[in-house]
């Protein structure tokens, strides 16, 4: 499987990281990038981790939205942002209304940078 055609994919695409300002597109990408291998090794199929990438595409989507748009970031967003990275890993993800609201509290409280920095850090953390 060719990983660099979905490293050129992820670098090209510009919705990834448009709300955001060049360290905090370049932190994004970097996350995405650092994703693609544990999502392509043991694929057999080309058309699978392709799909894999799309869904992580997705995640980096929301997250260029939760961070990159106004101050803050509302529950309904958290909620997209999760789903999709469950359906990124594969892994169902649960979290309880306080912990929705205590992240959103959190976000709303920081700038650009340390709100990707923090929801990233709290995707990663979900990982089972």
């Amino acid at each position: 499987m060719d990983r660099q055609l979905f490293v050129d994919r992820l670098l090209e695409t510009e919705n990834l990281t448009d709300r955001l300002e060049d360290p905090d597109a370049d932190y994004l990408l970097k996350w995405g990038l650092a994703n693609i291998d544990g999502l392509i090794n043991g694929v057999p199929d080309e058309a699978e981790a392709g799909d894999r990438i799309n869904r992580l595409m997705h995640v980096m989507r929301a997250l260029n939205s939760a961070a990159g748009g106004s101050p803050g970031v509302r529950r309904d967003a958290l909620v997209d942002l999760l789903d999709r990275f469950g359906q990124m890993t594969g892994e169902g993800m649960h979290v309880a209304e306080t912990e929705y609201r205590s992240v959103a509290e959190r976000v709303s409280k920081m700038n650009s940078h340390e709100a990707l920095v923090y929801l990233t850090e709290w995707l990663d953390g979900k990982r089972l």
